[in-house]
């Protein structure tokens, strides 16, 4: 029997666009199945922001518990403002770019290390059986001391960039105010051996803000 001209056509335009309209879907699938295949680019990592971990750090200091003992709080607060410094410093020395405040940032990490040693220990020893000052007592000598010495990090000064001069700013203000408590810990601790590591950080401290001073003289923003 033959077939007409005209019903061939329609048959076969039928068929066509049947398997034209079968295969889309396994073509969609196949398609969707070699993009889920391929590798995602990674996210790009945001650095570290300097001004926002010396803010950290101040937060952590006023929330630091305190005993009432003078040599264990001066340490407790002590080994958390070592730990915002070397927060800092690993931040320049990932993403700085200057081989001077790399190398004053790694000197950071290793002398901070020494302090932490003399730090921990004073923590493991017993602790007087009485208070030696009210931690709520705001007009307590004590208590006003550190509150002073720690007012720096809650009025930070402008860091408009690059990273390396915000790192050699910020660095002043924490020396500045880990100098400081220090010299509370000279004035009020008895323990020998705090008393040494807190002589050394005012040594050190003071030392260092004037290099970072230094620098950001001979490196100018303006």
């Amino acid at each position: 029997m033959r077939t007409h001209p005209i019903i061939a056509a329609l048959l076969l335009g039928a068929g066509l666009a049947f398997i034209s309209c079968n295969s889309k879907p396994d073509t969609d699938a196949h398609e969707q199945e070699a993009h889920a295949t391929q590798p995602k680019p990674a996210p790009v990592a945001t650095p570290p922001n300097l001004r926002d971990t010396l803010q950290l750090l101040a937060q952590q200091l006023d929330t630091v518990h305190r005993d009432g003992c003078f040599d264990e709080d001066f340490a407790r607060l002590m080994t958390v403002h070592h730990a915002g410094a070397q927060r800092l410093a690993a931040v320049e020395i990932a993403s700085g770019k200057d081989s001077t405040l790399r190398a004053l940032a790694q000197h950071v990490l290793k002398g901070h290390e020494r302090d932490n040693h003399v730090l921990t220990l004073a923590l493991t020893r017993q602790p007087p059986k009485d208070q030696e000052y009210r931690p709520g007592n705001t007009k307590d000598p004590f208590m006003r001391r550190i509150t002073a010495a720690l007012a720096p990090l809650h009025q930070l000064p402008a860091t408009p960039g690059p990273l390396d001069a915000d790192f050699a700013t910020l660095m002043q203000v924490h020396h500045q105010t880990g100098a400081a408590l220090a010299q509370v810990e000279l004035a009020f601790g008895k323990d020998a051996e705090l008393k040494d590591a807190a002589r050394r950080i005012v040594r050190d401290e003071q030392a260092e803000i004037k290099q970072y001073q230094r620098w950001l003289k001979a490196h100018p923003t303006n």
